[in-house]
């Protein structure tokens, strides 16, 4: 394998903690990324509302008051006046002050809101011009992505070929109680859904063994679908664990070879087949923009998630019996035991 599209365990140690869970190989990561299109946005700017408590500065209206009232003190003693006309001299005095500050906050208001109205309209210029420049890159955009999706099929070919490793044959590993059944949901939609095959593993006598595959005969994309159940039927020993090395191992070496692999709860599986097939589907139009497939699974529900078990979860899950329990009211045992007996 290419050095440049391997991937490390070290990578895969934050595992999902949700199914249906997604691994992408880097080769089909990088694919994505190239095939995005991003579009620019821009806000548009709202018009500041306008300033009515604005302080004005007191440094200029203290004094000029302070020196009135002392001209108008020294004149009503030069003077000789009455109290009451001081009074009234006074009263006057602190209207003109009190009519100037009124006027100096009103002209400051309008100074202000002035500007603020011909920095919003240079804003909304601005805006109105960036979204013309936008409304032409969307076009010529549109355009260019079109021509991208056209040329999408051809180009995850041309990416793929003979870098993803196929298996030897079939495999012989045991199939799930709720394999079958599911199978037949799959194949409705992508008939290309198989049971999956045997993959030697590098200097051990064990095999690898897919629970089923899919392989899109036009681009070449494989994926490994398998079904995880959180304990075994017979012995109630925990399985696909999140504190588990197992499967980490498992999903390195299949992204080692390019297989996509999407990994599904068999709960979801047993109670929402259809949901899992709309997943899948979804998951593989992302990389061909295959419509059609999407029309096909269109009236499917959605997959409600289901979350991933510790071993200490799995082996509370067992005394519960927490997959027969489903498993019962599904009818898959009793659809099982017809099978078998016809």
């Amino acid at each position: 394998m290419n050095s440049e599209n391997t991937i490390t365990p070290k990578s895969l140690e934050k595992s999902q903690k949700n199914y249906p869970q997604v691994f992408y190989p880097p080769l089909l990561q990088s694919f994505l990324k190239q095939q995005q299109l991003t579009y620019p946005r821009y806000p548009k700017p709202q018009p500041q509302r306008s300033i009515w408590d604005i302080q004005i500065n007191s440094n200029l209206i203290i004094p000029i008051g302070g020196i009135g009232l002392f001209i108008l003190g020294f004149v009503a003693v030069i003077k000789g006046l009455s109290l009451s006309a001081i009074a009234v001299g006074l009263l006057s005095w602190f209207g003109v002050i009190w009519g100037l500050k009124q006027f100096l906050q009103w002209w400051e208001r309008k100074h202000r809101q002035h500007q603020q109205n011909y920095q919003y309209s240079q804003k909304l210029k601005q805006w109105q011009r960036a979204n013309k420049v936008r409304d032409r890159y969307l076009k010529n955009a549109h355009k260019h992505q079109q021509q991208q999706l056209q040329s999408r099929r051809q180009k995850l070919r041309h990416l793929l070929k003979g870098k993803v490793e196929q298996p030897i044959g079939e495999s012989n590993a045991q199939k799930g109680v709720s394999e079958v059944q599911f199978l037949e949901v799959l194949q409705s939609v992508l008939p290309n859904v198989k049971f999956g095959g045997e993959f030697p593993l590098p200097n051990f006598p064990h095999s690898y063994s897919m629970d089923m595959a899919y392989v899109d005969e036009e681009t070449g994309l494989s994926i490994d679908i398998e079904i995880d159940e959180p304990y075994e039927g017979k012995k109630k020993q925990p399985h696909h664990c999140l504190d588990d090395d197992k499967d980490r191992k498992r999903n390195h070496f299949f992204l080692e070879r390019n297989w996509l692999i999407v990994r599904f709860a068999e709960e979801q599986v047993v109670k929402n087949p259809q949901g899992c097939c709309r997943h899948l589907v979804e998951v593989i139009v992302n990389f061909t923009q295959d419509k059609s497939l999407l029309d096909k699974v269109q009236q499917f529900p959605n997959l409600e998630p289901v979350k991933a078990w510790t071993v200490s979860e799995a082996r509370q899950l067992a005394v519960w019996k927490h997959r027969e329990t489903y498993l019962h009211e599904a009818g898959v045992y009793r659809n099982n035991k017809l099978n078998s007996k016809q």
